[in-house]
């Protein structure tokens, strides 16, 4: 099970970038014309918060595919048959799950 800390005990890479953000907040707003976005939030990822994936398919109108686990990153990584197959018809159809689905690692 991945932890979400890299080799170097970071949480993701990005953690000690040396680089100061440049970005106003909030990054992403009022946006227009996207299709469908799909985005995947696993209850006990220990680098991204949960509630953060439902904000952010919020703030695109987007759908969001709920996964009760305990890692960090799931699509396509081969841990889960369900992720995966609802990943796959959204890049192949652009098809979005249902607004209750869920899959349990």
């Amino acid at each position: 099970m991945d932890p979400g800390r890299g080799p170097d005990g970071a949480r993701d890479g990005c953690e000690f970038w040396p680089v100061e953000p440049n970005l106003g907040y909030p990054y992403a707003d009022g946006i227009e014309g996207l299709p469908d976005t799909l985005t995947i939030s696993i209850t006990g990822d220990p680098a991204t918060p949960y509630q953060g994936g439902l904000s952010l398919a919020e703030t695109l109108g987007g759908t969001v595919l709920s996964v009760d686990g305990e890692q960090h990153t799931i699509a396509l990584s081969g841990t889960s048959d369900c992720v995966n197959g609802i990943v796959a018809d959204y890049l192949i159809e652009l098809r979005t799950p249902p607004a209750d689905a869920r899959c349990t690692l």
